[in-house]
């Protein structure tokens, strides 16, 4: 068995932390090629990873292939990481198709071994409606966190999702905190 690059080893684990499970990662000319699932609320969803062996220009072309591919296998979202830079237009067209940009030099370390950042997680539904309802207010009304914070992109939290961070402290043991992730304005 060959060794896997970095850059494949990093993005399993990108997607472990997520609560997808990866069975098997496909090797081409180009790119790895991963299939990731997880049970969401009965449901299962899929996704189409692809892993650019060298960074390069990624041009719309290269988002509608991934689009494709998704569709064919059923899958909701993708993603493409490896990309040295992002067309505009293919920037454009991966909003619609939802896939994920995520560029070549991704985060060299895992952000959440690190001892001064905390716990974050996305919030499940249910979670939410329970602290909404303690503190009486609405969705709207929690602190927010940009998407482009580094814990909200390893998350792969998008807009209007809330981010839970847990924090441990010696005086008042363990907390938590909410955050709505909002677009950056």
């Amino acid at each position: 068995m060959t060794e896997l690059p970095s850059t494949v080893i990093r993005t399993r684990g990108l997607l472990n932390l997520r609560s997808f499970s990866v069975n098997e990662v496909f090797e081409y000319d180009d790119k790895y090629t991963m299939y990731p699932s997880r049970s969401e609320q009965g449901k299962m969803r899929k996704y189409v990873v692809w892993i650019l062996k060298d960074p390069k220009v990624i041009g719309v072309a290269y988002v509608k292939d991934l689009a494709r591919e998704m569709e064919e296998t059923d899958s909701q979202r993708g993603m493409l990481v490896g990309g040295l830079r992002f067309t505009p237009a293919a920037r454009k067209m991966a909003v619609m198709s939802k896939v994920e940009l995520v560029d070549g030099g991704y985060a060299s370390f895992d952000l959440f071994n690190h001892e001064l950042v905390p716990t974050h997680s996305v919030a499940s539904n249910e979670e939410i409606q329970l602290v909404l309802q303690h503190y009486g207010i609405e969705k709207n009304q929690l602190p927010r966190i940009f998407r482009d914070d580094p814990a909200v992109k390893v998350l792969g939290a998008r807009p209007g999702q809330v981010i839970r961070i847990e924090r441990e402290s010696p005086t008042a043991g363990k907390t938590y905190y909410y955050r709505l992730v909002v677009d950056a304005s």
